[in-house]
């Protein structure tokens, strides 16, 4: 059987939320795109990049909340979150409690703030995935922790569990967690990987963020290069400079795609295609600041 969640209005207010983020890029992305080109419309650029995490955090939970769902079958209880699938086994119930007085909301899980892992000193670890306060919550208190719930017909869902719990496990499961293969890639775990790809980043942005702020006093044709004695023997636009972080960011943007198209099989392959993206970034940096002193 499938069991709804009390429905609120944060799931609602989430997608507004989204709507509103999108329209604020949307907005900072035409001011950056119409006004010339300074330090302030790499920073409106840089605003839309700093959005996107959040974005895809109220994103993440608002989908959540709009497809929280209980299901109840004769082995398992399983919650349905958003991508991700719970699956709690019939006989690893060992009680139901109502009612959760150690149960608190932080605002950062908004939206659907009763949607969190916490402590509880009387359940251990409790995987709260409930729409309403604790006092409404319905606790599936197993061995390993518990898992609170809110259905939108308590006495139904309960009523339910008894009967299926009383007819005995046709399968033995064990408690498992479906997520997107995504999700548990192996990257998310590893520091030097992420270190490695986010300094790459930040200097690619350090590369575009001193160019911004240094475009409008350059003069309109600069040296661009120059022969073994020192001299300038080749002059161009201004704008000829923007080469040096696009490259980076080609350069990075390649290297990531493929050391992470190879990561489980050669890692170390990986470190060295994302080290070798950032150490463009640098020449491209040095050469920069090389040609910003003449």
């Amino acid at each position: 059987m499938i069991f709804k969640p009390y429905r609120t209005a944060t799931a609602w207010q989430g997608l507004f939320a989204c709507l509103v983020l999108v329209a604020l890029d949307v907005w900072l992305i035409n001011k950056a795109l119409n006004r010339p080109l300074d330090g302030l419309s790499f920073a409106l650029v840089l605003a839309v990049f700093a959005s996107l995490p959040f974005l895809a955090y109220v994103a993440y939970r608002t989908y959540g909340a709009f497809t929280l769902e209980y299901w109840v079958d004769r082995d398992s209880v399983t919650i349905i979150w958003g991508p991700v699938q719970y699956l709690v086994p019939m006989g690893d119930i060992a009680r139901v409690v109502r009612g959760d007085a150690d149960g608190r909301r932080r605002w950062w899980h908004w939206p659907a703030p009763w949607v969190s892992q916490r402590q509880s000193r009387r359940f251990g670890v409790v995987r709260s995935f409930a729409t309403q306060p604790p006092v409404a919550h319905i606790l599936l208190v197993t061995e390993a922790g518990a898992y609170s719930l809110t259905p939108a017909r308590p006495e139904r869902f309960l009523a339910a569990l008894q009967a299926r719990h009383s007819l005995g496990r046709a399968r033995v499961q064990r408690p498992t967690t479906i997520r997107p293969p995504l999700r548990d890639y192996p990257l998310w775990r590893d520091r030097i990987g992420l270190a490695l790809l986010v300094a790459g980043f930040a200097l690619n942005l350090a590369v575009f963020a001193i160019l911004s702020w240094r475009f409008p006093a350059l003069p309109a044709d600069l040296p661009l290069h120059f022969d073994a004695l020192g001299q300038p023997d080749r002059i161009g636009a201004r704008s000829a400079l923007f080469i040096l972080p696009i490259l980076g960011a080609l350069a990075w943007l390649t290297n990531t795609a493929w050391g992470i198209w190879q990561y489980r099989r050669q890692r170390l392959a990986s470190y060295l295609l994302w080290g070798g993206a950032t150490a463009v970034q640098v020449v491209a940096l040095v050469a920069l600041r090389g040609l910003l002193r003449t």
